[in-house]
């Protein structure tokens, strides 16, 4: 048995180094060409730089043009900064990555002074790096080693996980309360979906929220909403089209001219160039089997006749069918919060979801008609399709992880037999780069299909879905590339053994998961080496901008859009690749502690690469979800908790050390007491916004911030002062349930923002030409606030550090961009209409075609527009080579602000 462990300790060490190498020389490959092309190829590494149609507060200063002086120069950066460029999202998932990097190498202090030699000595024989781990102690009196620095390092994350959400809900408020996001529509609106029937009676919902400004009914659009796609995908298609033909005829004419050919004639017939009319473009109007037509004359025929039938069924739009679904605007957002925690306490809203904070660009329109039923139903069978699919991606992810062993894989399955007889570099590569790659290339596949689900299931914003993304990919993440790979690793080299000897089954176990590290060893070196610098390198990108664009856009809108449209980070799937290094480490922490150290080498070079990507390369996420996705994160981090208290507690049964078993149940029921105790005190406050909060930040001097609980008594008191009165417009100037002044935290030291501020008095200043994310410039103007920012007295890092409710509103407030003292203002013709199914507003397409010196795109135009529908060849044209430029924005382009 010994001799058995020695050598797959030994593969283990081999296929680990094989793997570092080439992910090495992958890193500094990367990291050099990188380096190399950062300045020649802005467009693709410094974009939001290059770009100008980028919204100017989100254009940084440009980088300077040293070989690392590009991550010297964001690591000085300061906080605003971040926030500025990179938003409130991307602020804390860089905030994650550096806490949980941070926590890693505090492990690293704590438990490898005393591990390492624990099992380093007196040890079972174990060789290559499973001597440093549990699994090489020979005396079981050692663990209780593992048992008080388990309790030390999880309690240490508890605290962590405590600490953030504290942060994390004062600097919701202060974002919230911020001129900007104060004025934004998004923040003064509220969806109530499932009404009860009374409330589908506008004058009867008053009654309810007599301080509503508008009110929006969804309605049912179903059939005007696919002849709205019907058209959205004709155009595309009819737009394609007819670029093409022109470019090819284009093309045919200059070959005719070089070679001194006659070219066909007359010149400006189409036909001509396609065969005498045999090769024009045809498509069907089903996939295989619908009819076959000419794609440029049906095209501007149906297009002609969509465009009449949606025009007039949006004249007639408010006589479609009402759905049991409101939008409902405030004149503020203190109006909003007021309404928004008093739903919960009225009867006749029992079954009534709300949601507030989402812009329309938000909204699932589809999923609005639900019932409570109906929605159930979607929910529980989405869910169990991922859990089935969750148990059955286990097949191929067990197989993936046993290749790391396949010294015992062959035991098992002769028939790879072959593999042995491999070189050693190749072996290595099988056994250590091919598992954690095929690893990855599974998982890649899961999120889509997850997002597909979310829709099913029900959501009604693409937060919504974003968020059950979010949960679910935790879930195959940890089930897949932990529980099975770990267990299936562990299993398969030991199972023949288990057959032999089924009474030492649980020893071997014992002996056998902690060994299993080896394959994260290499899925770290992955992870740290090779993804860091590609996201650097952004070898896709490049290719596409250098080479495939150039072959694949083919018309002036997909040039135009290549160019300008800029990446957007992924929250719902970057988050948990980085959790389930976290837990993965946390798992690991205490039974094989070297894994910490290759986790905060990982950390460090992911932040490193994210800081640079996420203020110099990627956009901002157009559906802002405020930071509640590191909220998630948090709280799923308790999984991982979990399964490390579990998986110490399972090492210790395995050995038969009850005395162990009985002091690891300790920091096990702590952590499941810290889990109940923040979900019940966080999650209320960190959706809502204390109405003190609100004033506080508007400049009302007889309220502060209540520190003490964050909101969380007042909110509940709120509500329900709202059914006895307090849904009059400025009819309770103070709150009774404000605590006396001496209960509360000097307002020098203490306060933390709110989610919004009642800005009224502000609306006064200059224009400012920073346009933000989602709304048109022609419905929004962004102006300056002239609210000032308090001081607040310094309080020491390690003090706030241990007592996280002394980082007070004001100081987080004073870290804030100056973008978010602006504020908008819309125009009254867009809020009439603001939340209307798009449907119902959607405009007639803007054919975008190049202009030609044959005339042809006239004659394209002409016919068009006898058909109803609008084509332009403005601001495109060709080179003297044939091919398509444009020269300036597509017709009726509008640039987008944030709602």
């Amino acid at each position: 048995m010994a001799s058995s462990t020695s050598s797959t300790s030994n593969s283990s060490v081999s296929a680990f180094l094989t793997t570092f190498i080439v992910t090495l020389i992958t890193f500094v490959v990367f990291l050099s060409l990188f380096i190399l092309l950062r300045k020649k190829q802005s467009r693709v590494y410094e974009p939001r730089t290059a770009v100008k149609s980028v919204p100017q507060d989100l254009q940084p200063d440009e980088n300077p043009s040293g070989a690392f002086s590009w991550l010297s120069h964001v690591l000085k950066k300061p906080e605003s900064f971040i926030i500025q460029q990179a938003g409130v999202d991307g602020y804390f998932f860089i905030r994650f990555l550096f806490n949980f990097g941070a926590l890693c190498i505090l492990g690293c202090f704590m438990l490898w002074p005393i591990l390492f030699p624990l099992s380093a000595t007196n040890s079972n024989g174990l060789k290559g790096f499973d001597i440093l781990t549990m699994a090489n102690q020979k005396n079981k009196w050692r663990t209780f080693a593992q048992v008080f620095l388990s309790w030390i390092f999880y309690g240490c994350a508890v605290f962590l996980i405590y600490r953030e959400l504290v942060f994390y809900t004062t600097f919701r408020h202060v974002v919230q309360t911020t001129p900007l996001y104060d004025s934004l529509l998004s923040t003064r609106t509220l969806l109530l979906t499932e009404l009860p029937e009374k409330a589908l009676d506008e004058t009867e919902l008053r009654t309810y929220f007599p301080t509503a400004t508008n009110v929006w009914y969804a309605r049912n659009f179903e059939e005007l909403s696919e002849k709205v796609k019907e058209r959205t995908k004709l155009a595309g298609k009819y737009e394609g089209a007819v670029n093409k033909v022109i470019k090819k005829a284009v093309n045919i004419r200059n070959k005719c001219v070089k070679k001194n050919k006659e070219a066909p004639a007359p010149s400006d017939d189409i036909n001509k160039y396609l065969k005498d009319g045999k090769k024009r473009p045809t498509h069907r109007l089903k996939f295989l089997i619908g009819k076959k037509v000419d794609t440029l004359d049906y095209g501007k025929e149906r297009l002609g006749e969509l465009n009449k039938e949606i025009k007039k069924e949006q004249l007639e739009c408010h006589s479609n069918a009402q759905l049991p679904s409101v939008f409902i605007e405030f004149p503020t957002q203190l109006e909003l919060q007021k309404a928004y925690q008093a739903i919960p306490y009225n009867k006749d809203f029992k079954l009534t979801r709300r949601v507030t904070g989402v812009a329309p660009n938000d909204i699932i329109w589809e999923n609005l008609p639900l019932t409570t039923k109906k929605r159930w139903i979607k929910k529980i069978l989405a869910n169990t399709v991922l859990t089935l699919m969750i148990i059955f991606w286990a097949i191929p992810v067990a197989f993936v992880g046993s290749i790391s062993h396949v010294d015992n894989l062959i035991k098992i399955i002769p028939a790879f037999k072959f593999i042995n007889n491999l070189p050693s570099v190749l072996l290595g590569l099988i056994t250590g780069l091919l598992p954690v790659v095929a690893l990855s290339i599974l998982m890649s596949l899961v999120p889509p299909f997850i997002k597909k689900m979310g829709k099913v299931s029900g959501n009604l914003t693409v937060q919504q879905v974003e968020s059950f993304c979010h949960s679910w990919f935790f879930a195959f993440e940890v089930v897949q590339v932990f529980l099975v790979t770990t267990l299936g690793s562990a299993a398969s080299s030991s199972v023949t053994q288990i057959i032999d000897n089924p009474s030492e089954a649980l020893v071997m176990l014992k002996e056998k998961i902690p060994p299993a590290s080896s394959f994260y060893l290499s899925y770290l070196c992955l992870q740290g080496l090779t993804v860091s610098s590609g996201l650097l390198f952004q070898m896709v990108p490049l290719i596409l901008a250098q080479f495939l664009g150039k072959i694949l856009d083919s018309s002036p809108r997909s040039k135009w859009k290549r160019y300008h449209t800029l990446g957007q980070p992924g929250w719902s799937v970057l988050y948990p690749v980085y959790e389930l290094l976290t837990t993965i480490a946390m798992c690991y922490a205490v039974i094989a502690p070297l894994l910490l150290g290759f986790t905060a080498v990982t950390f460090i070079l992911i932040y490193c690469a994210f800081l640079y990507q996420l203020t110099y390369v990627l956009q901002p996420n157009k559906n802002d979800a405020r930071g509640r996705n590191y909220v998630s994160s948090l709280f799923q981090l308790f999984v991982g908790l979990y399964l490390s208290e579990l998986c110490l507690f399972a090492m210790f049964v395995f050995s038969k050390n009850w005395a162990c078993v009985a002091l690891e149940a300790v920091p096990l029921a702590g952590t499941i007491l810290a889990h109940l105790w923040f979900k019940y005190k966080f999650l209320p406050v960190v959706e809502t916004v204390p109405v003190s909060a609100i004033k506080y930040a508007s400049g009302d001097s007889t309220f502060q911030y209540p520190m003490y609980d964050q909101g969380w008594k007042e909110i509940k008191s709120e509500g329900e002062n709202y059914w006895q009165g307090g849904n009059q417009l400025g009819l309770t100037d103070k709150l009774e349930h404000v605590l006396p002044q001496s209960d509360l935290i000097n307002n020098d030291n203490n306060v933390i923002n709110s989610d919004d501020s009642d800005k009224h008095d502000v609306h006064s200043t200059t224009d400012s030409k920073s346009p933000i994310n989602s709304e048109k410039v022609n419905d929004a103007s962004v102006k300056k606030s002239s609210n000032v920012v308090t001081g607040a007295r310094p309080v020491g890092w390690l003090k706030k550090f241990f007592h996280p409710k002394l980082e007070s509103f004001d100081e987080i407030r004073t870290r804030m961009p100056a973008s978010l003292f602006n504020y908008i203002e819309y125009h009254d013709d867009f809020l009439r209409t603001a939340y209307e199914d798009p449907a119902v507003n959607d405009d007639e397409p803007h054919i975008w075609i190049a202009r030609d010196d044959l005339g042809l795109s006239e004659i394209e135009k002409n016919k068009a527009f006898e058909s109803g529908v609008d084509v332009s060849d403005n601001n495109a044209t060709f080179n003297p080579k044939g091919s398509i430029e444009y020269t300036g924005n597509p017709p009726s382009y509008e640039e987008a602000l944030k709602i």
